[in-house]
């Protein structure tokens, strides 16, 4: 992509874009979906289908932050950027969401031109680092913090660390958590745009008291089916965190890095839940949108997921929807994986600049992607009034916040191969969770 814009300063576009973000609390309740969940770290061949590339002859490594200086200009966005997202994954409210926004971004600035690519999301990650790595792919793209790690430390994406006392500062006041969540080795990698976290959707024609407790979940499903996902290829690894709490187990040892699911049963008796909670008559998904499914159809009277599915949920069943926290345990309360959807600036990119003013003008439209999607913004000053929302930026409240540590990135697939070898093999929760413990250390060198 050729450098074809006139910059303006990032002081300048806080200035321009003040007056969008300075919305406070929501006024139209969601009437649309969010993101897909996050992945689980396997890797997946590259979609078809490239995007122009970032650039040519980029330079190797991180890139450093991009201008912070203080001219005075107040000067549109102008040049042509190419951003990817995966929102059509999730159904339509979030892929709409979106497209409104950026359609507003482009209405501010006529000469700023955006090619946006919709990328199936179990390929986003790997396509972004296939083709980051050889110096093509988008300027900027949109997605959780799922590969936020490697790809940083892997020299793919742009250090901000000098925006992170801008970012949390007016118009933008991004909480301190999604700016944790997104560093990585002490440096920030990516601006936070909303958080997420999963809870229980439930139904309140079917299920007018959401279970509360584990032993709630296990009464409940005798006569109104609930469902779990579980499938190692579908988040299993994912999905099952909350529970690691419930039961007072944890995966790593933040002095060490080693894995401490051993530590205690508790991540163990997480596990033993799935094979109670199906005997019970619960039902496991290998992926969501099959629970998703259910759930619209009456099948199910709840189910575990996230913000992403809010949208189209909502505009199903509008009022008979609610969210409560998933279930709490012997060992406490649920705590999922809490995590920020940000905008990651391709380090390949000649259009750095250009790229993060699109993606805090972006922020600007931010009330659009909590009303219309359900989006829970990582500006604290805007308050979700919808219930469903709501719910959810209570749940982030009560989360584990996503850890960035290397160590995690030989958490997914071993733990998911577990998860899945004690739901369709009856496998024992304690020998599985042994051997993936063991495998992960293995992997990380402990």
């Amino acid at each position: 992509m050729k450098q074809q814009y006139r910059l303006a300063s990032l002081v300048g576009v806080v200035a321009m874009i003040a007056a969008a973000c300075g919305g406070g609390t929501a006024t139209t309740a969601p009437t649309t979906a969010a993101t897909s969940a996050p992945t689980t770290g396997a890797s997946v061949a590259p979609s078809e289908g490239a995007s122009a590339p970032a650039s040519a002859g980029a330079s190797e490594g991180t890139s450093a932050a991009p201008s912070t200086g203080t001219a005075a200009s107040m000067a549109p966005l102008t040049g042509d950027i190419t951003v990817w997202e995966a929102y059509g994954a999730s159904g339509s409210a979030e892929k709409d969401a979106f497209d409104t926004m950026v359609a507003a971004v482009k209405t501010a600035n006529p000469g700023l031109n955006v090619t946006v690519l919709d990328v199936p999301f179990n390929n986003l990650f790997t396509k972004f680092e296939t083709e980051a790595g050889s110096g093509g792919g988008p300027d900027l793209y949109i997605a959780p913090n799922d590969s936020l790690p490697k790809e940083a430390r892997a020299g793919l994406l742009t250090d901000l660390s000098s925006m992170s006392a801008t970012l949390m500062a007016d118009p933008y006041n991004i909480s301190q958590t999604a700016i944790t969540a997104d560093t990585v080795d002490g440096k920030l990698y990516a601006i936070p745009e909303s958080m997420k976290a999963v809870a229980l959707f439930s139904r309140t024609d079917m299920l007018p008291t959401p279970p509360a407790s584990t032993d709630d979940w296990l009464t409940a499903v005798k006569t109104n089916k609930l469902g779990l996902v579980y499938g190692a290829n579908g988040g299993g690894a994912y999905y099952q965190w909350g529970l690691y709490g419930s039961y007072g187990g944890k995966i790593l040892d933040e002095t060490t890095g080693k894995c401490a699911a051993t530590a205690n049963t508790g991540v163990a008796d997480s596990l033993k839940f799935l094979t109670d909670f199906k005997n019970a008559g619960g039902i496991l998904y290998k992926n969501d949108t099959d629970a998703k499914t259910d759930f619209l159809s009456g099948k199910i009277a709840g189910f575990v997921d996230g913000p992403w599915q809010t949208g189209d949920l909502s505009k199903a069943l509008g009022d008979k929807l609610a969210v409560t926290p998933g279930p709490s345990g012997a060992g406490g309360a649920f705590q999922p994986m809490a995590a920020p959807d940000g905008f990651y600036i391709n380090a390949s990119s000649q259009n750095t600049d250009l790229a993060t003013q699109f993606a805090l003008a972006m922020l600007g439209q931010e009330q659009t992607f909590m009303d219309k999607a359900g989006h829970i913004p990582a500006n604290t000053k805007l308050v979700p009034s919808d219930p469903i929302t709501a719910g959810f930026a209570k749940q982030v409240e009560t989360g584990f916040a996503r850890p960035t540590a290397k160590e995690l990135d030989n958490y997914w697939g071993n733990f998911g191969n577990a998860i899945a070898a004690v739901v369709e093999k009856g496998t024992d929760p304690t020998t599985e969770v042994a051997t993936a413990c063991a495998a992960m250390d293995k992997a990380n060198g402990k």
